[in-house]
């Protein structure tokens, strides 16, 4: 008696034959197996295979007779079945549920084990196209039903060239394929050598898959860790050390978030800046411990005057804001700006010392004052400069006559407007060197502002109000194509220096940002493996699909995808598999406690192990000092960038004569 090959539930197996003989025993084996593991016997057979099989399974101890009786062996007819399901040349669906599928449902939850002809047939008759379809009903069948199918196939239907093809097809719709006994193309005497060649490959990809188990159980634990350490520093960073109230950003992105979700019937969102009364003048007369522990002192009593889960966080010195949400009527709020203006104002005991106390509020509401956190944040800070100066401990509520007390900032939108055709904007080229070689492989193009009015301006001072300006896109651009041409006028010069520019999340997820990449390396020349795209991980993670076939197409281009201020937003560590970034910067935080903060240093070495796993290389940002250079060149680090090599900046282009001044 032949063994058969060990069958699970739902497998759906293609046995090829050459004789009929050892068919018959190989579906006899299987079926027996079948009686013996207690599962229903489905057999579609024509006339001649039935005998045989039946023979084979009296032989090997089944009563046949009292089987079918009992419905634990059905046996049903190939050809009267095959033209019950045939509409024309092809195989009907619902036919095929109705006539063959309704044996196994029949069984309810009883498994079936079942062998049929009826594609075997169909290849007899030359109808491979048929044949290939009604296999891919009985492997869905058998996925979906507790179904185990062998399907047998004579070689000789597969011989010819034009039936290569089915062959194939018939292979790819069967979860295993066992080979007919003595078939092979080779000649005898090389077909032990084909066995034992086909044998080390075996033995090869088991070692390959057991060191690649091996490397993704790491790379699971280093993601557990990393995410556990980035947690715990994410928590630590949204914390103000010395009030213990959250930070600005941590507002702002709450504020973002109540914005986005705020619908019809939800109320208003109050934003308060809050400004602590005379702190200089504690500082200067009782020193900075008793400035620091007055603030401390007031810091508390405001988050006590609201709610666990409205925000309160520490804007700058003794500056704070809070973010109410649910606000019915301006009454309403203003009534509590009233209680909380009364706590803070009691006097606060500081080292046996009283201390009076106060502060002004600004209150603006969303949506009248504002749809957007800067918006909303400017409206209050108008509005607690007006409480200033009516005097100490006072209040007032956002109103338009009060954009006319912030002149500059109007006349800084205005000017930004009119910095490009005025020429105002320079590139500046800061240098990426190798952390091994010490040799510049990259340079960051920076735009700077050399304003007529405000003077020479970074990026960061002025970044937020040009998308007030409504001038993101056309600087970005001209950004993007000043880098491209700067690069590809160095490699006609014999340089070659990847060029990196920093993209925004309104670049990332805008329409048409990859055919302007695309247009900025058709005008200049330059090769796309010469260009750096930047990108935070707030961007990517703002709308990851969209991001990720935003990267897609740009890597098509051939661009380098680099994640700066890696650490700083919302981690992407969960996702790195699914956006095809080449690089990951750390973000300042980061480097600057590289050399004591044992936090820092574990998720560093972490990152920087997991990172090179994956095939991506990482750059470490905002390196100061000599010794953090050596401890990230140690820790693996491929590349280095910052103030350290500030004298190696580089101006790439001429601006106006405001620039000259």
């Amino acid at each position: 008696m032949h063994v058969a090959t060990p069958c699970q539930l739902h497998d759906h197996v293609a046995q090829f034959y050459e004789d009929e003989a050892t068919l018959a025993d190989r579906v006899a084996s299987f079926l027996t197996a079948g009686v013996s593991a207690g599962e229903r016997l489905l057999m579609l057979l024509t006339p001649p295979r039935r005998r045989a099989v039946l023979a084979r399974l009296e032989a090997w101890g089944l009563d046949t007779a009292a089987a079918e009786a009992s419905g634990q062996l059905v046996v049903r007819d190939a050809e009267s079945l095959l033209e019950a399901i045939m509409d024309g040349d092809m195989p009907d669906e619902a036919r095929f549920n109705r006539h063959v599928l309704a044996e196994v449902e029949s069984a309810g939850a009883q498994p079936t084990r079942a062998f049929g002809e009826l594609v075997d047939v169909l290849c007899a008759r030359g109808q491979s196209r048929a044949a290939v379809y009604l296999e891919s009903l009985w492997h869905a069948a058998c996925r979906r039903l507790p179904l185990t199918l062998l399907c047998g196939y004579a070689l000789e239907h597969f011989r010819e060239p034009e039936g290569h093809d089915a062959f194939a097809a018939v292979c790819d719709h069967h979860s295993r394929v066992l080979p007919a006994g003595e078939f092979c193309g080779l000649a005898p005497h090389d077909q032990l050598r084909e066995v034992t060649r086909l044998q080390r490959e075996v033995a090869h990809l088991r070692q390959e898959l057991a060191e690649r188990q091996g490397v993704e159980q790491t790379l699971t634990a280093v993601q557990g860790l990393c995410s556990e350490m980035l947690g715990e520093l994410a928590e630590q960073a949204r914390h103000d050390d010395l009030t213990g109230l959250t930070t600005r950003q941590y507002a702002q992105q709450r504020l973002a978030e109540l914005l986005a979700e705020a619908g019809e019937g939800s109320g208003r969102i109050a934003v308060l800046h809050i400004d602590i009364d005379q702190l200089k003048a504690i500082n200067d007369s009782l020193g900075l411990e008793t400035g620091d522990d007055f603030l401390r002192q007031t810091a508390q009593r405001i988050r006590h005057c609201l709610a666990d889960s409205e925000v309160v966080s520490r804007l700058g010195s003794d500056e704070m804001m809070a973010v109410l949400a649910g606000v019915a009527e301006p009454d309403a709020v203003v009534a509590r700006v009233e209680r909380l203006i009364a706590r803070v104002s009691e006097p606060v005991e500081v080292e046996g010392q009283t201390i009076a106390a106060g502060c002004c509020v600004g209150i603006s509401l969303s949506p009248d004052h504002g749809r957007t956190v800067a918006e909303l944040m400017r409206s209050a800070n108008l509005a607690r400069r007006h409480a200033q100066s009516l005097g100490r401990r006072r209040h007032h509520l956002f109103s338009a006559e009060l954009i006319g007390d912030e002149p500059d900032r109007l006349a800084l939108r205005t000017a930004l407007s009119e910095a490009l055709p005025r020429g105002e904007l320079a590139l500046y080229f800061r240098p990426r060197l190798g952390a091994r070689s010490g040799q510049v492989v990259a340079v960051s193009a920076q735009p700077r502002w050399y304003s007529a009015r405000f003077g020479v301006m970074e990026p960061e001072q002025w970044m937020a109000a040009i998308e007030e300006a409504n001038q993101v896109e056309a600087i970005g651009q001209w950004v993007l194509d000043g880098a491209c041409e700067h690069a590809q006028a160095w490699i006609e010069a014999g340089v070659e220096l990847r060029v990196a520019v920093q993209i925004t999340s309104a670049d990332l997820l805008g329409g048409a940002f990859v055919e302007r990449v695309a247009a900025a390396l058709a005008s200049s020349g330059l090769p796309g493996t010469m260009l750096e795209l930047e990108l935070t991980e707030s961007a990517l993670m703002q709308a990851p699909v969209r991001a990720e076939a935003t990267l897609v197409r740009l890597k098509a281009l051939g661009v380098h995808l680099t994640v700066d201020e890696f650490g700083s937003g919302r981690s992407i560590l969960g996702h790195l598999g699914r956006f095809p970034v080449d690089t990951i910067k750390f973000s300042g935080a980061f480097v600057d406690g590289c050399l004591e903060n044992a936090h820092h240093q574990a998720i560093i070495r972490s990152v920087v192990m997991m990172a090179h796993q994956l095939g991506i290389s990482v750059t470490a940002g905002g390196v100061a000092t000599r010794a953090q250079a050596d401890y990230l060149r140690e820790q693996g680090c491929d590349g280095l960038e910052g103030p350290l090599w500030s004298r190696m900046e580089y101006r790439g282009n001429a601006v106006g004569e405001a620039a000259e001044r």
